[in-house]
């Protein structure tokens, strides 16, 4: 039996990436306590700020996002943390380590009030020598490791260091996490699509077209959560695609592209998977030109992610 101790059995990057993805398990445990208690300590709820894409947080964005700079800082493995939540990159005073850490803290947090499924979601690089606004600015296919947390029925992490994507449940009565999907790979050829139809009005009529003849020839039955965690795992497992695709109101794409789709589209294709952005531009490629840049986002399943490339 497995546990994360033993990362570096799991890829080439396992064991330089130990101590940050420690981290953010820990924090993990943490934040679940945390949504556990939610209701009871009035923690939900709009916390009355707006996040750096002019969104309101919600106090557990600000809580997520606390315990996981916190511990993030603490593990001396880490030399500087982008968020999704804070406007820019910030630095670790006396990191040991020379890891680069960008983390959505708490995804999906609008569904918290009615107790729906969130998650954590990070990627992690080699820092550069010279930590600068645009150190983190470095595609996807540059990055050590990727993985999400999931708060739901269990607590679960996902999670890739080079080679195949395995998940991992946290054993709360032996307080350790427990490899319990080795070498994860999505199914093709069957699963659902998962989009949010209430915006096809918005869409343009290319990609209604595309969706349509996907719907049409593949058979797939929608499931939406309005997490990408929560969509993007079911996907993983079940196979189908999760999409988003640009609109009238975000020509440029809604989610974002260091924070949500890279370590997304790491995960999806080291269990086998497909991840494109418009033009069936391969999300890994992308290079950077802001630290909170968004995209279009279309991945899983090769067969059904074609219909978009």
């Amino acid at each position: 039996m497995r546990t994360l101790q033993d990362l570096a059995a799991l890829g080439p990057h396992g064991a330089r990436v130990r101590d940050a993805v420690a981290a953010i398990a820990d924090a993990a445990v943490a934040i679940a306590q945390k949504l556990a208690r939610a209701a009871v300590e009035g923690a939900l709820g709009a916390s009355g700020a707006v996040n750096v894409q002019g969104e309101e947080q919600q106090k557990l964005d600000v809580i997520a996002d606390e315990l996981v700079f916190a511990k993030l800082a603490a593990s001396g493995a880490v030399a500087a943390i982008g968020s999704e939540e804070r406007p820019q990159l910030e630095t670790v005073e006396h990191a040991e380590g020379n890891l680069l850490v960008l983390v959505d803290p708490l995804d999906g947090s609008s569904n918290l009030d009615v107790n729906g499924a969130v998650g954590t979601i990070f990627t992690i690089y080699e820092a550069q020598r010279s930590i600068d606004p645009q150190a983190a600015l470095r595609p996807g296919r540059e990055a050590l490791a990727a993985g999400y947390v999931m708060y739901g029925p269990g607590l679960v992490l996902v999670l890739t260091v080079g080679a195949g994507t395995h998940g991992f449940s946290w054993d709360a009565q032996e307080g350790r996490w427990v490899l319990t999907h080795p070498d994860m790979r999505i199914p093709d050829g069957k699963g659902y699509y998962s989009v949010n139809e209430a915006y096809a009005p918005r869409w343009s009529e290319d990609a209604r077209a595309r969706l349509a003849r996907m719907k049409e020839e593949t058979k797939l039955g929608l499931r939406y959560v309005g997490a990408m965690v929560a969509d993007v795992h079911r996907t993983l497992l079940k196979g189908g695609i999760f999409l988003y695709p640009p609109d009238t109101k975000n020509p440029q794409g809604k989610l974002r592209l260091m924070y949500e789709a890279i370590p997304m589209a790491m995960l999806v294709e080291a269990a086998g998977g497909m991840a494109v952005a418009e033009q069936g531009k391969r999300i890994l490629d992308i290079a950077p030109e802001a630290l909170h840049q968004r995209t279009p986002v279309y991945l899983g399943s090769p067969s059904a992610v074609r219909y978009f490339a």
